[in-house]
């Protein structure tokens, strides 16, 4: 994976870490650890179709996510594009 690919990882794991902060569940603490051992367990992904797969996980969940952040926060700029290897693979 070229360094802006795993920025763009980077930037899109953080977001969804803080945005998970804010979900309203007793069980926010083990799906916060999910979500890191997921990342973890894709970091050596090489595969196009299985990077972009993940990929559109990873951005869903955000955007699921994202509905529970509260009124101030819901502006911030967290869109992502990924360039490379995963563009247009389904």
């Amino acid at each position: 994976m070229s360094s802006q690919g795993a920025q763009s990882v980077l930037q899109i794991y953080r977001h969804i870490l803080k945005a998970a902060k804010y979900f309203p569940s007793r069980k926010r603490d083990r799906i916060i650890a999910e979500i890191k051992a997921e990342f973890r367990a894709n970091k050596n992904l090489t595969d196009p179709k299985k990077l972009a797969h993940s990929w559109a996980v990873a951005e869903r969940g955000l955007s699921d996510l994202q509905a529970y952040l509260p009124q101030g926060q819901q502006g911030d700029n967290i869109s992502l594009t990924l360039k490379g290897a995963t563009t247009g693979v389904e």
